[in-house]
């Protein structure tokens, strides 16, 4: 698979949802459909997970591997955001005693419902192995309807490309974030003797798991799509409990391994943590390194 058939129609789909106004979608529709398009393409990777041969250890397989990256991708990063918020001297938390009880609950939530719905494909793929033959097929062509709608999603938050990388704090977390990342997963990835671009492509999630998932699954490898959920899922969560003590470092550190989320569901936690001068920041560093999954995955994946 060449990178232009595996990044060209995906990043097509993502820009002409970004660049486009289409009436019939509004933000509500946009939405509804995210929603529920994502469950019912993690419901048909639990039926591609359930359908392979060995299951059993192939998932024991995507579990040490998403734990010897998650090490890497939370290790290095971390050292690196701390020393760019030192010498850029970012502020540290302004509210110490913040409950991110709620958050934790919810995220915890919306995990398990994730789950399930992956659970529950994978017990039809295990016992329905030859009731669907073509579902990489059907599910390459959800990808192009998801990653439009993210394109319109990405367009109605009002952001613009320009005012997002001009900002200083915002576009030096997501690509030290980015960078650091990636070097990670390559060590990572090194000690698993994985294929140097297959890790790269595990951890450009960012902690968006309901997208790098479904990505590298409908790119032919539902082991490794495995992984990146595993990974990414696990970060999200991660991430919420950590925050509150990372804002106590500085704003690099918490907005930054907030990573994709920052932008939209660990926001709130964020501009408690920090106060609202920085929900510019956490935009503009979300919006970047959520930019870059859809782009980064489909660009590992077809090298």
């Amino acid at each position: 698979m060449t990178i232009l058939s595996t990044l060209g129609p995906l990043l097509a789909a993502l820009l002409f949802g970004f660049w486009f106004n289409l009436p019939f979608l509004s933000q509500n529709v946009v939405s509804k459909s995210l929603t529920y398009l994502t469950y019912l393409i993690l419901g048909f990777i639990g039926y591609s997970i359930g359908a392979l041969d060995n299951l059993t250890a192939k998932v024991a397989v995507a579990g040490i591997q998403a734990s010897v990256l998650f090490f890497f991708i939370t290790l290095i990063p971390l050292a690196a955001l701390w020393i760019s918020g030192h010498f850029m001297h970012a502020g540290h938390s302004t509210n110490l005693d913040v409950d991110n009880k709620a958050a934790t609950k919810h995220a915890l939530i919306d995990a398990s419902i994730t789950l399930a719905w992956v659970v529950a494909g994978g017990v039809l793929g295990f016992y329905l192995k030859h009731w669907l033959s073509n579902v990489d097929e059907f599910v390459t062509w959800l990808l192009y309807l998801l990653l439009l709608l993210v394109g319109c999603q990405l367009r109605q938050g009002n952001h613009r490309l320009r005012k997002l990388f001009l900002n200083r704090h915002g576009a030096i977390i997501a690509f030290v974030s980015i960078g650091t990342t990636l070097i990670g997963g390559l060590i990572g990835g090194w000690l698993l003797d994985l294929q140097w671009n297959h890790s790269l492509a595990a951890v450009s999630g960012f902690g968006w798991y309901s997208l790098s998932g479904i990505l590298i699954t409908g790119l032919g490898d539902p082991v490794l799509g495995t992984t990146a959920f595993l990974l990414d899922i696990g970060r999200e969560i991660v991430a919420l409990i950590l925050i509150p003590f990372l804002a106590r470092v500085n704003s690099h550190i918490s907005v930054g391994y907030a990573g994709a989320t920052a932008m939209d569901f660990t926001l709130p936690l964020l501009g408690k943590c920090h106060g609202i001068e920085v929900i510019p920041t956490c935009i503009a560093s979300g919006f970047i390194l959520s930019f870059s999954v859809p782009l980064l995955i489909p660009l590992f994946m077809g090298l």
